[in-house]
């Protein structure tokens, strides 16, 4: 299963997902306050507004990661796989459009602007390249198999 592309290309998008924990993907500046947004928490002094909830977004981003990886599983059945990696694509669509309305909701309560020059902000990118690849090589693997198939 493991040793399948496909299955390193899920992993790698479900790691690029994780990765936000680490990586700050947006920042919101205020008058005379700053603060880094990652997926589950908000560093800096926009905090003491009070304003941010990061449920959304590690909602978003959980779901998006464990979808990665229950997809590696669904190997015995690719079409399922496929389908499922659909799904999948419209979970990293949603995050994606989570990570932009969030920062623009903590700024306007602050009064201050969201800046999105953070590495972050391509993680979820990164994952969508990898998801397209890995279905690529799903559906290469079933015309092989579809091939194989016809000879007997």
């Amino acid at each position: 299963m493991i040793q399948r592309i496909q299955s390193l290309y899920l992993l790698g998008g479900a790691l690029a997902i994780l990765a936000m924990i680490f990586i700050p993907f947006s920042r919101v500046i205020a008058d005379s306050a700053a603060g880094y947004l990652y997926l589950h928490e908000c560093k800096g002094d926009v905090l003491v507004a009070g304003v941010y909830n990061p449920l959304l977004l590690l909602f978003a981003g959980t779901i998006t990661a464990v979808s990665f990886l229950i997809s590696i599983f669904l190997f015995k059945n690719r079409i399922r796989q496929m389908r499922f990696n659909a799904f999948v694509f419209i979970l990293n669509c949603l995050l994606i459009g989570a990570m932009f309305i969030v920062p623009e909701r903590l700024a306007d309560a602050v009064h201050g602007h969201a800046y999105y020059k953070e590495i972050g902000i391509i993680m979820p990118l990164i994952s969508m390249v990898l998801l397209v690849f890995a279905n690529k090589a799903i559906k290469k693997d079933e015309m092989k198999v579809r091939a194989a198939d016809r000879l007997r």
